[in-house]
């Protein structure tokens, strides 16, 4: 395993896991454990195959509290790059209340990220701008035009027509126009024209926000975004990035991460984001978005507090896990592939990468037996995450480079109890 990541790698991951035990954003893919045979399937079916058809798709991923939603996420995001499936991530919260199509749209277009650069799934430079900016790049390199270079009048001819078309049948005709605009500046831009406010008003109400301006009204762009047509909004941005930019594919992830519960039960609030919820279900279900998966993670609690209230989304989902057998299922349940034995691999893979970023060699038989007595020590009262886990473990590598060691169960007690990140506000839990 560890040829699969290099030491200045396994030093980042490292890193990035001991300050918090959470999915190491892009390098994510190298500590994924358990749930290769799931991420199979989604490839295979999806990324490889139906997306690049015009084929949509919903998924609901549940887990329990640091359960590993978002290493799932990140490693298919990985996935679908390797595949040429434009990604985006959407953390579900504050800044995008799923009750809201606006604020679902906003974050959307601001979170597509470009393909082929290596590691950019936690990139920051992402969005609709940056996602068609690289489009015009690797357009230009085809034609022998590097960066700096002037651009002959041919190839930036060539190029505008792809901008230039009306698009027959956009779910949003402004939406339409106001990328077809988008394309031709953006063309300018690689060609030398120096970008100015109007370029910025035009890009602001591309991507959801409020901005009045009379040059914006002269090419038809009246209308802001809002809930009534966010979602066409977001059909026709899709439509224009798959037949214009020939994006084979899309997987949009909305993560809540460890929140649960995002409104209280019954509220306008929690009806509002199961409208949405569903409004994506058939929308895909009839291949209004057209080459997408969307995909929804949630905690377990989601389940009992409001997919079980709701008949028409608990029948959407269901309560069959898909598998290899039956992929077209939408719930992936997380739950039940985090087995001991995954943990046991996790706690392997771990050391792969504490050996790797720290040069050394650790005697794995006794490794083992010291991750076991820790894992009793935690579980006598509390239910072992794969998050915990990964907590306790490296926090636990270093005292072992320099001494090397096995440990008894008082002392393994004693060091779940010291660096146990769930302990606090543990009182009433059970396994």
């Amino acid at each position: 395993m560890k040829t699969e990541f290099s030491a200045p790698e396994a030093m980042v991951i490292l890193e990035k896991l001991s300050n918090a035990p959470t999915a190491p954003g892009g390098y994510a893919h190298f500590i994924n454990v358990g749930t290769d045979p799931l991420l199979d399937v989604l490839e295979e079916r999806y990324f490889r195959d139906q997306l690049s058809k015009g084929l949509g798709s919903f998924k609901y991923l549940q887990a329990g509290y640091g359960g590993g939603k978002t290493q799932f996420i990140l490693s298919l995001a990985e996935r679908a790059q390797r595949n040429g499936v434009v990604t985006c991530r959407v953390d579900v919260g504050t800044d995008c209340p799923f009750n809201s199509k606006l604020a679902i749209f906003k974050s959307v277009m601001g979170s597509f990220l470009p393909l082929g650069e290596g590691l950019v799934i936690d990139d920051d430079d992402r969005g609709i701008v940056i996602l068609m900016v690289r489009w015009i790049a690797r357009q230009l390199k085809t034609h022998g035009v590097e960066p700096g270079d002037e651009v002959p009048d041919a190839v930036r001819a060539e190029l505008t027509r792809t901008f230039t078309p009306m698009m027959n049948g956009a779910a949003d005709h402004q939406m339409g126009a106001g990328l077809r605009r988008l394309g031709v500046r953006l063309l300018d831009h690689a060609c030398g024209a120096t970008p100015t406010t109007e370029d910025d008003n035009l890009v602001s109400w591309i991507r959801g926000d409020k901005v009045s301006s009379t040059n914006l009204k002269a090419h038809g762009l009246s209308e802001p975004a809002k809930d009534e047509n966010a979602f066409n909004r977001l059909n026709t941005t899709l439509k224009f990035l798959r037949t214009r930019l020939g994006y084979r594919g899309f997987f949009i992830a909305f993560d809540e991460g460890s929140r649960a519960n995002s409104f209280r039960r019954g509220t306008v609030k929690q009806k509002q984001l199961v409208e949405n919820l569903l409004d994506f279900i058939n929308k895909t279900g009839d291949q209004q978005f057209s080459g997408v998966m969307f995909l929804y993670a949630a905690n377990d609690e989601f389940r009992s507090d409001v997919i079980a209230q709701y008949e028409a989304l608990e029948n959407r989902i269901g309560s069959v896990s898909m598998s290899a057998g039956s992929p077209m299922v939408p719930f992936i349940n997380l739950d039940a592939t985090n087995t001991p034995e995954v943990l046991q691999q996790l706690g392997e893979r771990l050391v792969d990468i504490f050996e790797t970023a720290c040069d050394v060699t650790l005697d794995r038989t006794m490794q083992r037996q010291n991750f076991q007595k820790l894992t009793d020590a935690y579980t006598f009262d509390l239910r072992l995450s794969p998050r915990t886990y990964v907590a306790l473990i490296t926090r636990f590598l270093p005292r072992q480079a320099a001494n090397q060691r096995a440990i008894d169960e008082d002392e393994a007690d004693a060091f779940v109890h010291d660096n146990d990140p769930d302990r606090e506000g543990a009182v009433g839990r059970t396994a």
